[in-house]
């Protein structure tokens, strides 16, 4: 408890006290309820003792500037949208540049220097503009001036999810960046759910697989058995099919420091980051998580899928309507639910006492009636 007269820290403060990522901080404060009162109180910061163990999200000073590189430009970001063939791919992208942007913390300011070229959609070059200004403003900067430009504006409203709750929480939370440039985004869709980005480059269901096949070789030399528990997108691409790629490979895996020495092994031989398999999930998934779908089988490496159960009652309760509406319709569906009372049991299941919000309820009576 605090005393009252301790000092606020802000999320980067907490984040850099701890050598943790400020996703990652976010994750802590709240799983271990630190409340935020114009900031969070620096004794109830101070206090809090982490396990180091095996981490993978450790901010190391000498890794700053390496995930910094890494993480996408509002540049690259732009030229990817381009060439994206459909709008819920453009969207992914976006979000993956919100997301990299919130992991490397102040260095998001050299994201957002460079011109974006024009996609072809107005809609989309008012977005990088407004995305520009809000991580600037989060730094008590100014936006690039190209952010000004009369092409950065939309004149008329853009919705960027047509569910009634969603827009309803959008008119009240879309911060101003978006806002003056005709773009309604509940803030909510542009915060971070804890996990830690991955760097370039994404992965497709058949990499995927060529990894897990190297990850068990090297297991079988050492005459270990891995197990591997994956959650999020990885889930969603291995078992559900609900995309083409994924940048978080997100899982409980065990037994820890053989697979570690395995995952730095593939990265290395990969040119991929040591963080290609990562073991975050374990902040965020239930504690009886279950056992879903195998989606790799292997004598000395077994991977499988979290549950659709599972999946659905994080999603529902994460309850952003834009980055996560389309998966949580694909699981109603593969669950065959189509009344309210069938997610919140679900729900309780996997995270029992858990609070259910406002937001939570809202979306899920929209997803069901879109499908009456």
């Amino acid at each position: 408890m605090t005393n009252g007269l301790s000092p606020l820290w802000t999320v980067e403060q907490a984040a850099e006290h701890w050598g943790v990522s400020a996703s990652r901080a976010r994750g802590i404060l709240s799983t271990r309820h630190i409340r935020r009162v114009g900031g969070y109180p620096a004794d109830d910061v101070k206090a809090v003792t982490l396990r180091q163990g095996a981490r993978t999200d450790l901010a190391a000073p000498e890794e700053s500037h390496k995930r910094s590189a890494s993480a996408l430009t509002v540049a690259d970001t732009a030229a990817a949208i381009r060439t994206a063939g459909d709008e819920p791919t453009q969207l992914r992208i976006f979000f993956e540049f919100i997301r990299g942007a919130d992991e490397v913390g102040m260095a998001a300011l050299d994201l957002i220097v460079a011109e974006p070229v024009l996609t072809g959609d107005e809609r989309f070059d008012a977005l990088m503009a407004a995305a520009a200004e809000f991580l600037a403003a989060r730094f008590g900067c100014p936006g690039p001036l190209w952010t000004v430009a009369v092409d950065r504006f939309l004149d008329r409203a853009w919705w960027i999810s047509d569910l009634p709750s969603a827009r309803a929480f959008a008119m009240v939370w879309t911060p101003a960046p978006f806002r003056r440039r005709g773009i309604y985004l509940d803030r909510h869709d542009l915060s971070s759910d804890g996990v830690c980005v991955m760097p370039d480059p994404v992965f497709d269901k058949s990499e995927l697989r060529t990894a897990f096949t190297m990850l068990a070789a090297k297991l079988e030399r050492i005459g270990v058995v891995g197990q591997v528990h994956v959650v999020g997108g990885a889930a969603m691409l291995l078992a559900y099919e609900s995309r083409v790629s994924t940048r978080d490979v997100d899982a409980l895996f065990s037994p820890d420091g053989p697979m570690l020495d395995a995952i730095h092994q593939v990265a290395d031989e990969m040119g991929w980051p040591r963080t290609w398999l990562n073991n975050q999930a374990s902040s965020y998934v239930s504690r009886t998580p279950g056992e879903g779908s195998p989606v790799f089988d292997h004598p000395f490496l077994h991977v499988a899928a979290t549950p659709a159960e599972h999946l659905l009652a994080m999603k529902v309760l994460a309850a952003r309507s834009v980055r996560d509406g389309d998966d949580i319709t694909l699981l109603l569906d593969r669950l065959r639910i189509t009344a309210v009372a069938g997610v919140w049991e679900i729900v309780e299941r996997y995270f029992p006492g858990q609070p259910i919000s406002n937001r939570s309820k809202f979306l899920v009576e929209d997803l069901l009636c879109q499908r009456d």
